[in-house]
C-alpha cells in the first residue's frame, strides 16, 4: 500500500489533494500513462488508505484539469500526462501553504489583541463593535460577510489600544481577505462566524480578559477547521 503521508506530500492539503498529487507522482514516473485505466474506486482507497469519497473527488479535480477522463461503463482513463499536472500540483501546495501562514498570524496575535480589548476598550468603541455585529446579521447584509468580519476585527484591533495591532491588520488585510471569502460563504458558516463573534464581544464587553482571549481563540481555530478540513 501506498499510504498518503507528510514524508509524501504537504500535510497541509486536504485528503484529496494529497490523492491528486499522489496520482501526479504515479504520472511522472510513469507507472501510469496516456490510456491507462484508473483501478476501481474501492481499490484506490485501499492503496491510498483513504475514504472513496476522497477518491471520487480527486477524479473530479482530475477531470477538470483534463488529466483524466470517465468512461459510463468502461470506467475513468488517462487521457493527458502533458504540463497540465506540476501546475496544478504547484499551485495547490502553494495556496495551502500561503492560508497556513496567514492562519498562523492570525491565531498569534488576535487572542491577545482580544484580551487587551477587554482591558482597555471605551464605551464607544464597545458601542461601535455592537453595531458592526447589529449590521452583519441584517437580512440581506449590507456588504459582505467578509467585508463586516474585517470591520469587526479592525475594531477589536482599535479597542485594544495598540496602533500596533491596528497597524499590522491593515497591513496584512488583503492577504486575510483569504481567510475570510472562503469559511464565510454559505448562511450556515455566517451564523457560526456571528455568533462567535457575539461571544467576543460579551468577554470584552464584561471586561473579561482571559475569556475574550480564549473566545477569539476558539474562533480562530473554527475558521482553521473550515479552511482545512479534509473530506
Amino acid at each position: 500500500m501506498h499510504k498518503i503521508s507528510s514524508a509524501h506530500l504537504n500535510e497541509q492539503l486536504k485528503i484529496y489533494e494529497q490523492v491528486v498529487l499522489r496520482i501526479q507522482e504515479m504520472l511522472q514516473s510513469g507507472t501510469l500513462t496516456v490510456g491507462d485505466k484508473l483501478p476501481p474506486e474501492r481499490d484506490l482507497a485501499t492503496r491510498f488508505q483513504v475514504s472513496r469519497s476522497s477518491i471520487r473527488e480527486a477524479i473530479r479535480s482530475l477531470q477538470e484539469k483534463g488529466i483524466v477522463e470517465s468512461r459510463r461503463g468502461n470506467g475513468t482513463f488517462i487521457v493527458n500526462t502533458g504540463d497540465i499536472v506540476e501546475p496544478l500540483a504547484e499551485a495547490l501546495t502553494t495556496q495551502r501553504i500561503y492560508l497556513l501562514q496567514i492562519m498562523e498570524f492570525r491565531r498569534t496575535i488576535e487572542p491577545a489583541m482580544a484580551g487587551l480589548a477587554a482591558r482597555n476598550a471605551t464605551p464607544d468603541q464597545l458601542k461601535n463593535i455592537a453595531t458592526i455585529m447589529k449590521e452583519n446579521t441584517l437580512e440581506p447584509p449590507d456588504g459582505s460577510p467578509w467585508e463586516k468580519d474585517i470591520r469587526f476585527h479592525s475594531a477589536i484591533a482599535q479597542a485594544s489600544g495598540n496602533p500596533l495591532f491596528v497597524q499590522a491588520l491593515f497591513n496584512a488585510s488583503t492577504a486575510l481577505e483569504e481567510t475570510r471569502q472562503a469559511p464565510l460563504q454559505t448562511p450556515e458558516r455566517i451564523t457560526q462566524s456571528c455568533t462567535m463573534h457575539k461571544e467576543i464581544f460579551n468577554a470584552i464587553a464584561a471586561g473579561d480578559e482571559a475569556l475574550a482571549t480564549k473566545c477569539m481563540h476558539v474562533h480562530l481555530e473554527q475558521v482553521h477547521n473550515l479552511l482545512f478540513t479534509t473530506k
